[in-house]
């Protein structure tokens, strides 16, 4: 099994681990507003190549981000959970317990799956021909910010860091 973790900043408070960060990692972009208006086919058909790819190949993802005002955003609590549910039941064939804020989603994300578009089916099929794993190792790492929207902040952070393109 691989034992590599792979970081991955959601963009755009997750910008604020970088500093924290001392190995490599990739951008993503799992929109809180996008789990806000339930737009779950658009969350999996955005879904970043390299992320996928890694989750496939049995790495340990592991997303950050920071919440507005909040320990933990939506993009994590119910962005990720439905990622993590869809990956399971289109790769392994399995409806695990899907939990959002200590509530059984299960059955609702099994509804939204089967509306998931021939696109997104598409997608995750492409990928699934690498699986070489037998579960999806996806965790997050979370923490509040008081700069959200504040991006001289963020651009200032990206400046004085340094950026990652090593996946």
């Amino acid at each position: 099994m691989i034992e590599l973790d792979k970081h991955f900043i959601n963009l755009t408070n997750g910008i604020e681990a970088i500093p924290s960060l001392n190995s490599d990692y990739a951008f993503i972009r799992i929109q809180s507003t996008a789990c806000e208006q339930h737009r779950w086919d658009y969350i999996i058909r955005e879904l970043d190549y390299n992320f996928l790819m890694s989750l496939a190949l049995g790495y340990h993802c592991i997303v950050h981000d920071y919440g507005a005002n909040k320990s933990t955003p939506r993009s994590v609590y119910q962005g990720l959970v439905w990622i993590e549910y869809v990956l399971n039941r289109h790769w392994f064939g399995r409806e695990i317990y899907a939990y959002v804020r200590a509530h059984n989603c299960r059955d609702y994300f099994a509804q939204c799956y089967a509306e998931l578009s021939d696109a997104s089916l598409r997608k995750l099929d492409y990928f699934k021909r690498f699986v070489s794993t037998d579960h999806i190792r996806l965790d997050a790492c979370t923490y509040s910010t008081t700069h959200d929207g504040d991006y001289g902040y963020y651009v200032q952070l990206l400046k004085e860091g340094p950026l990652s393109s090593a996946y």
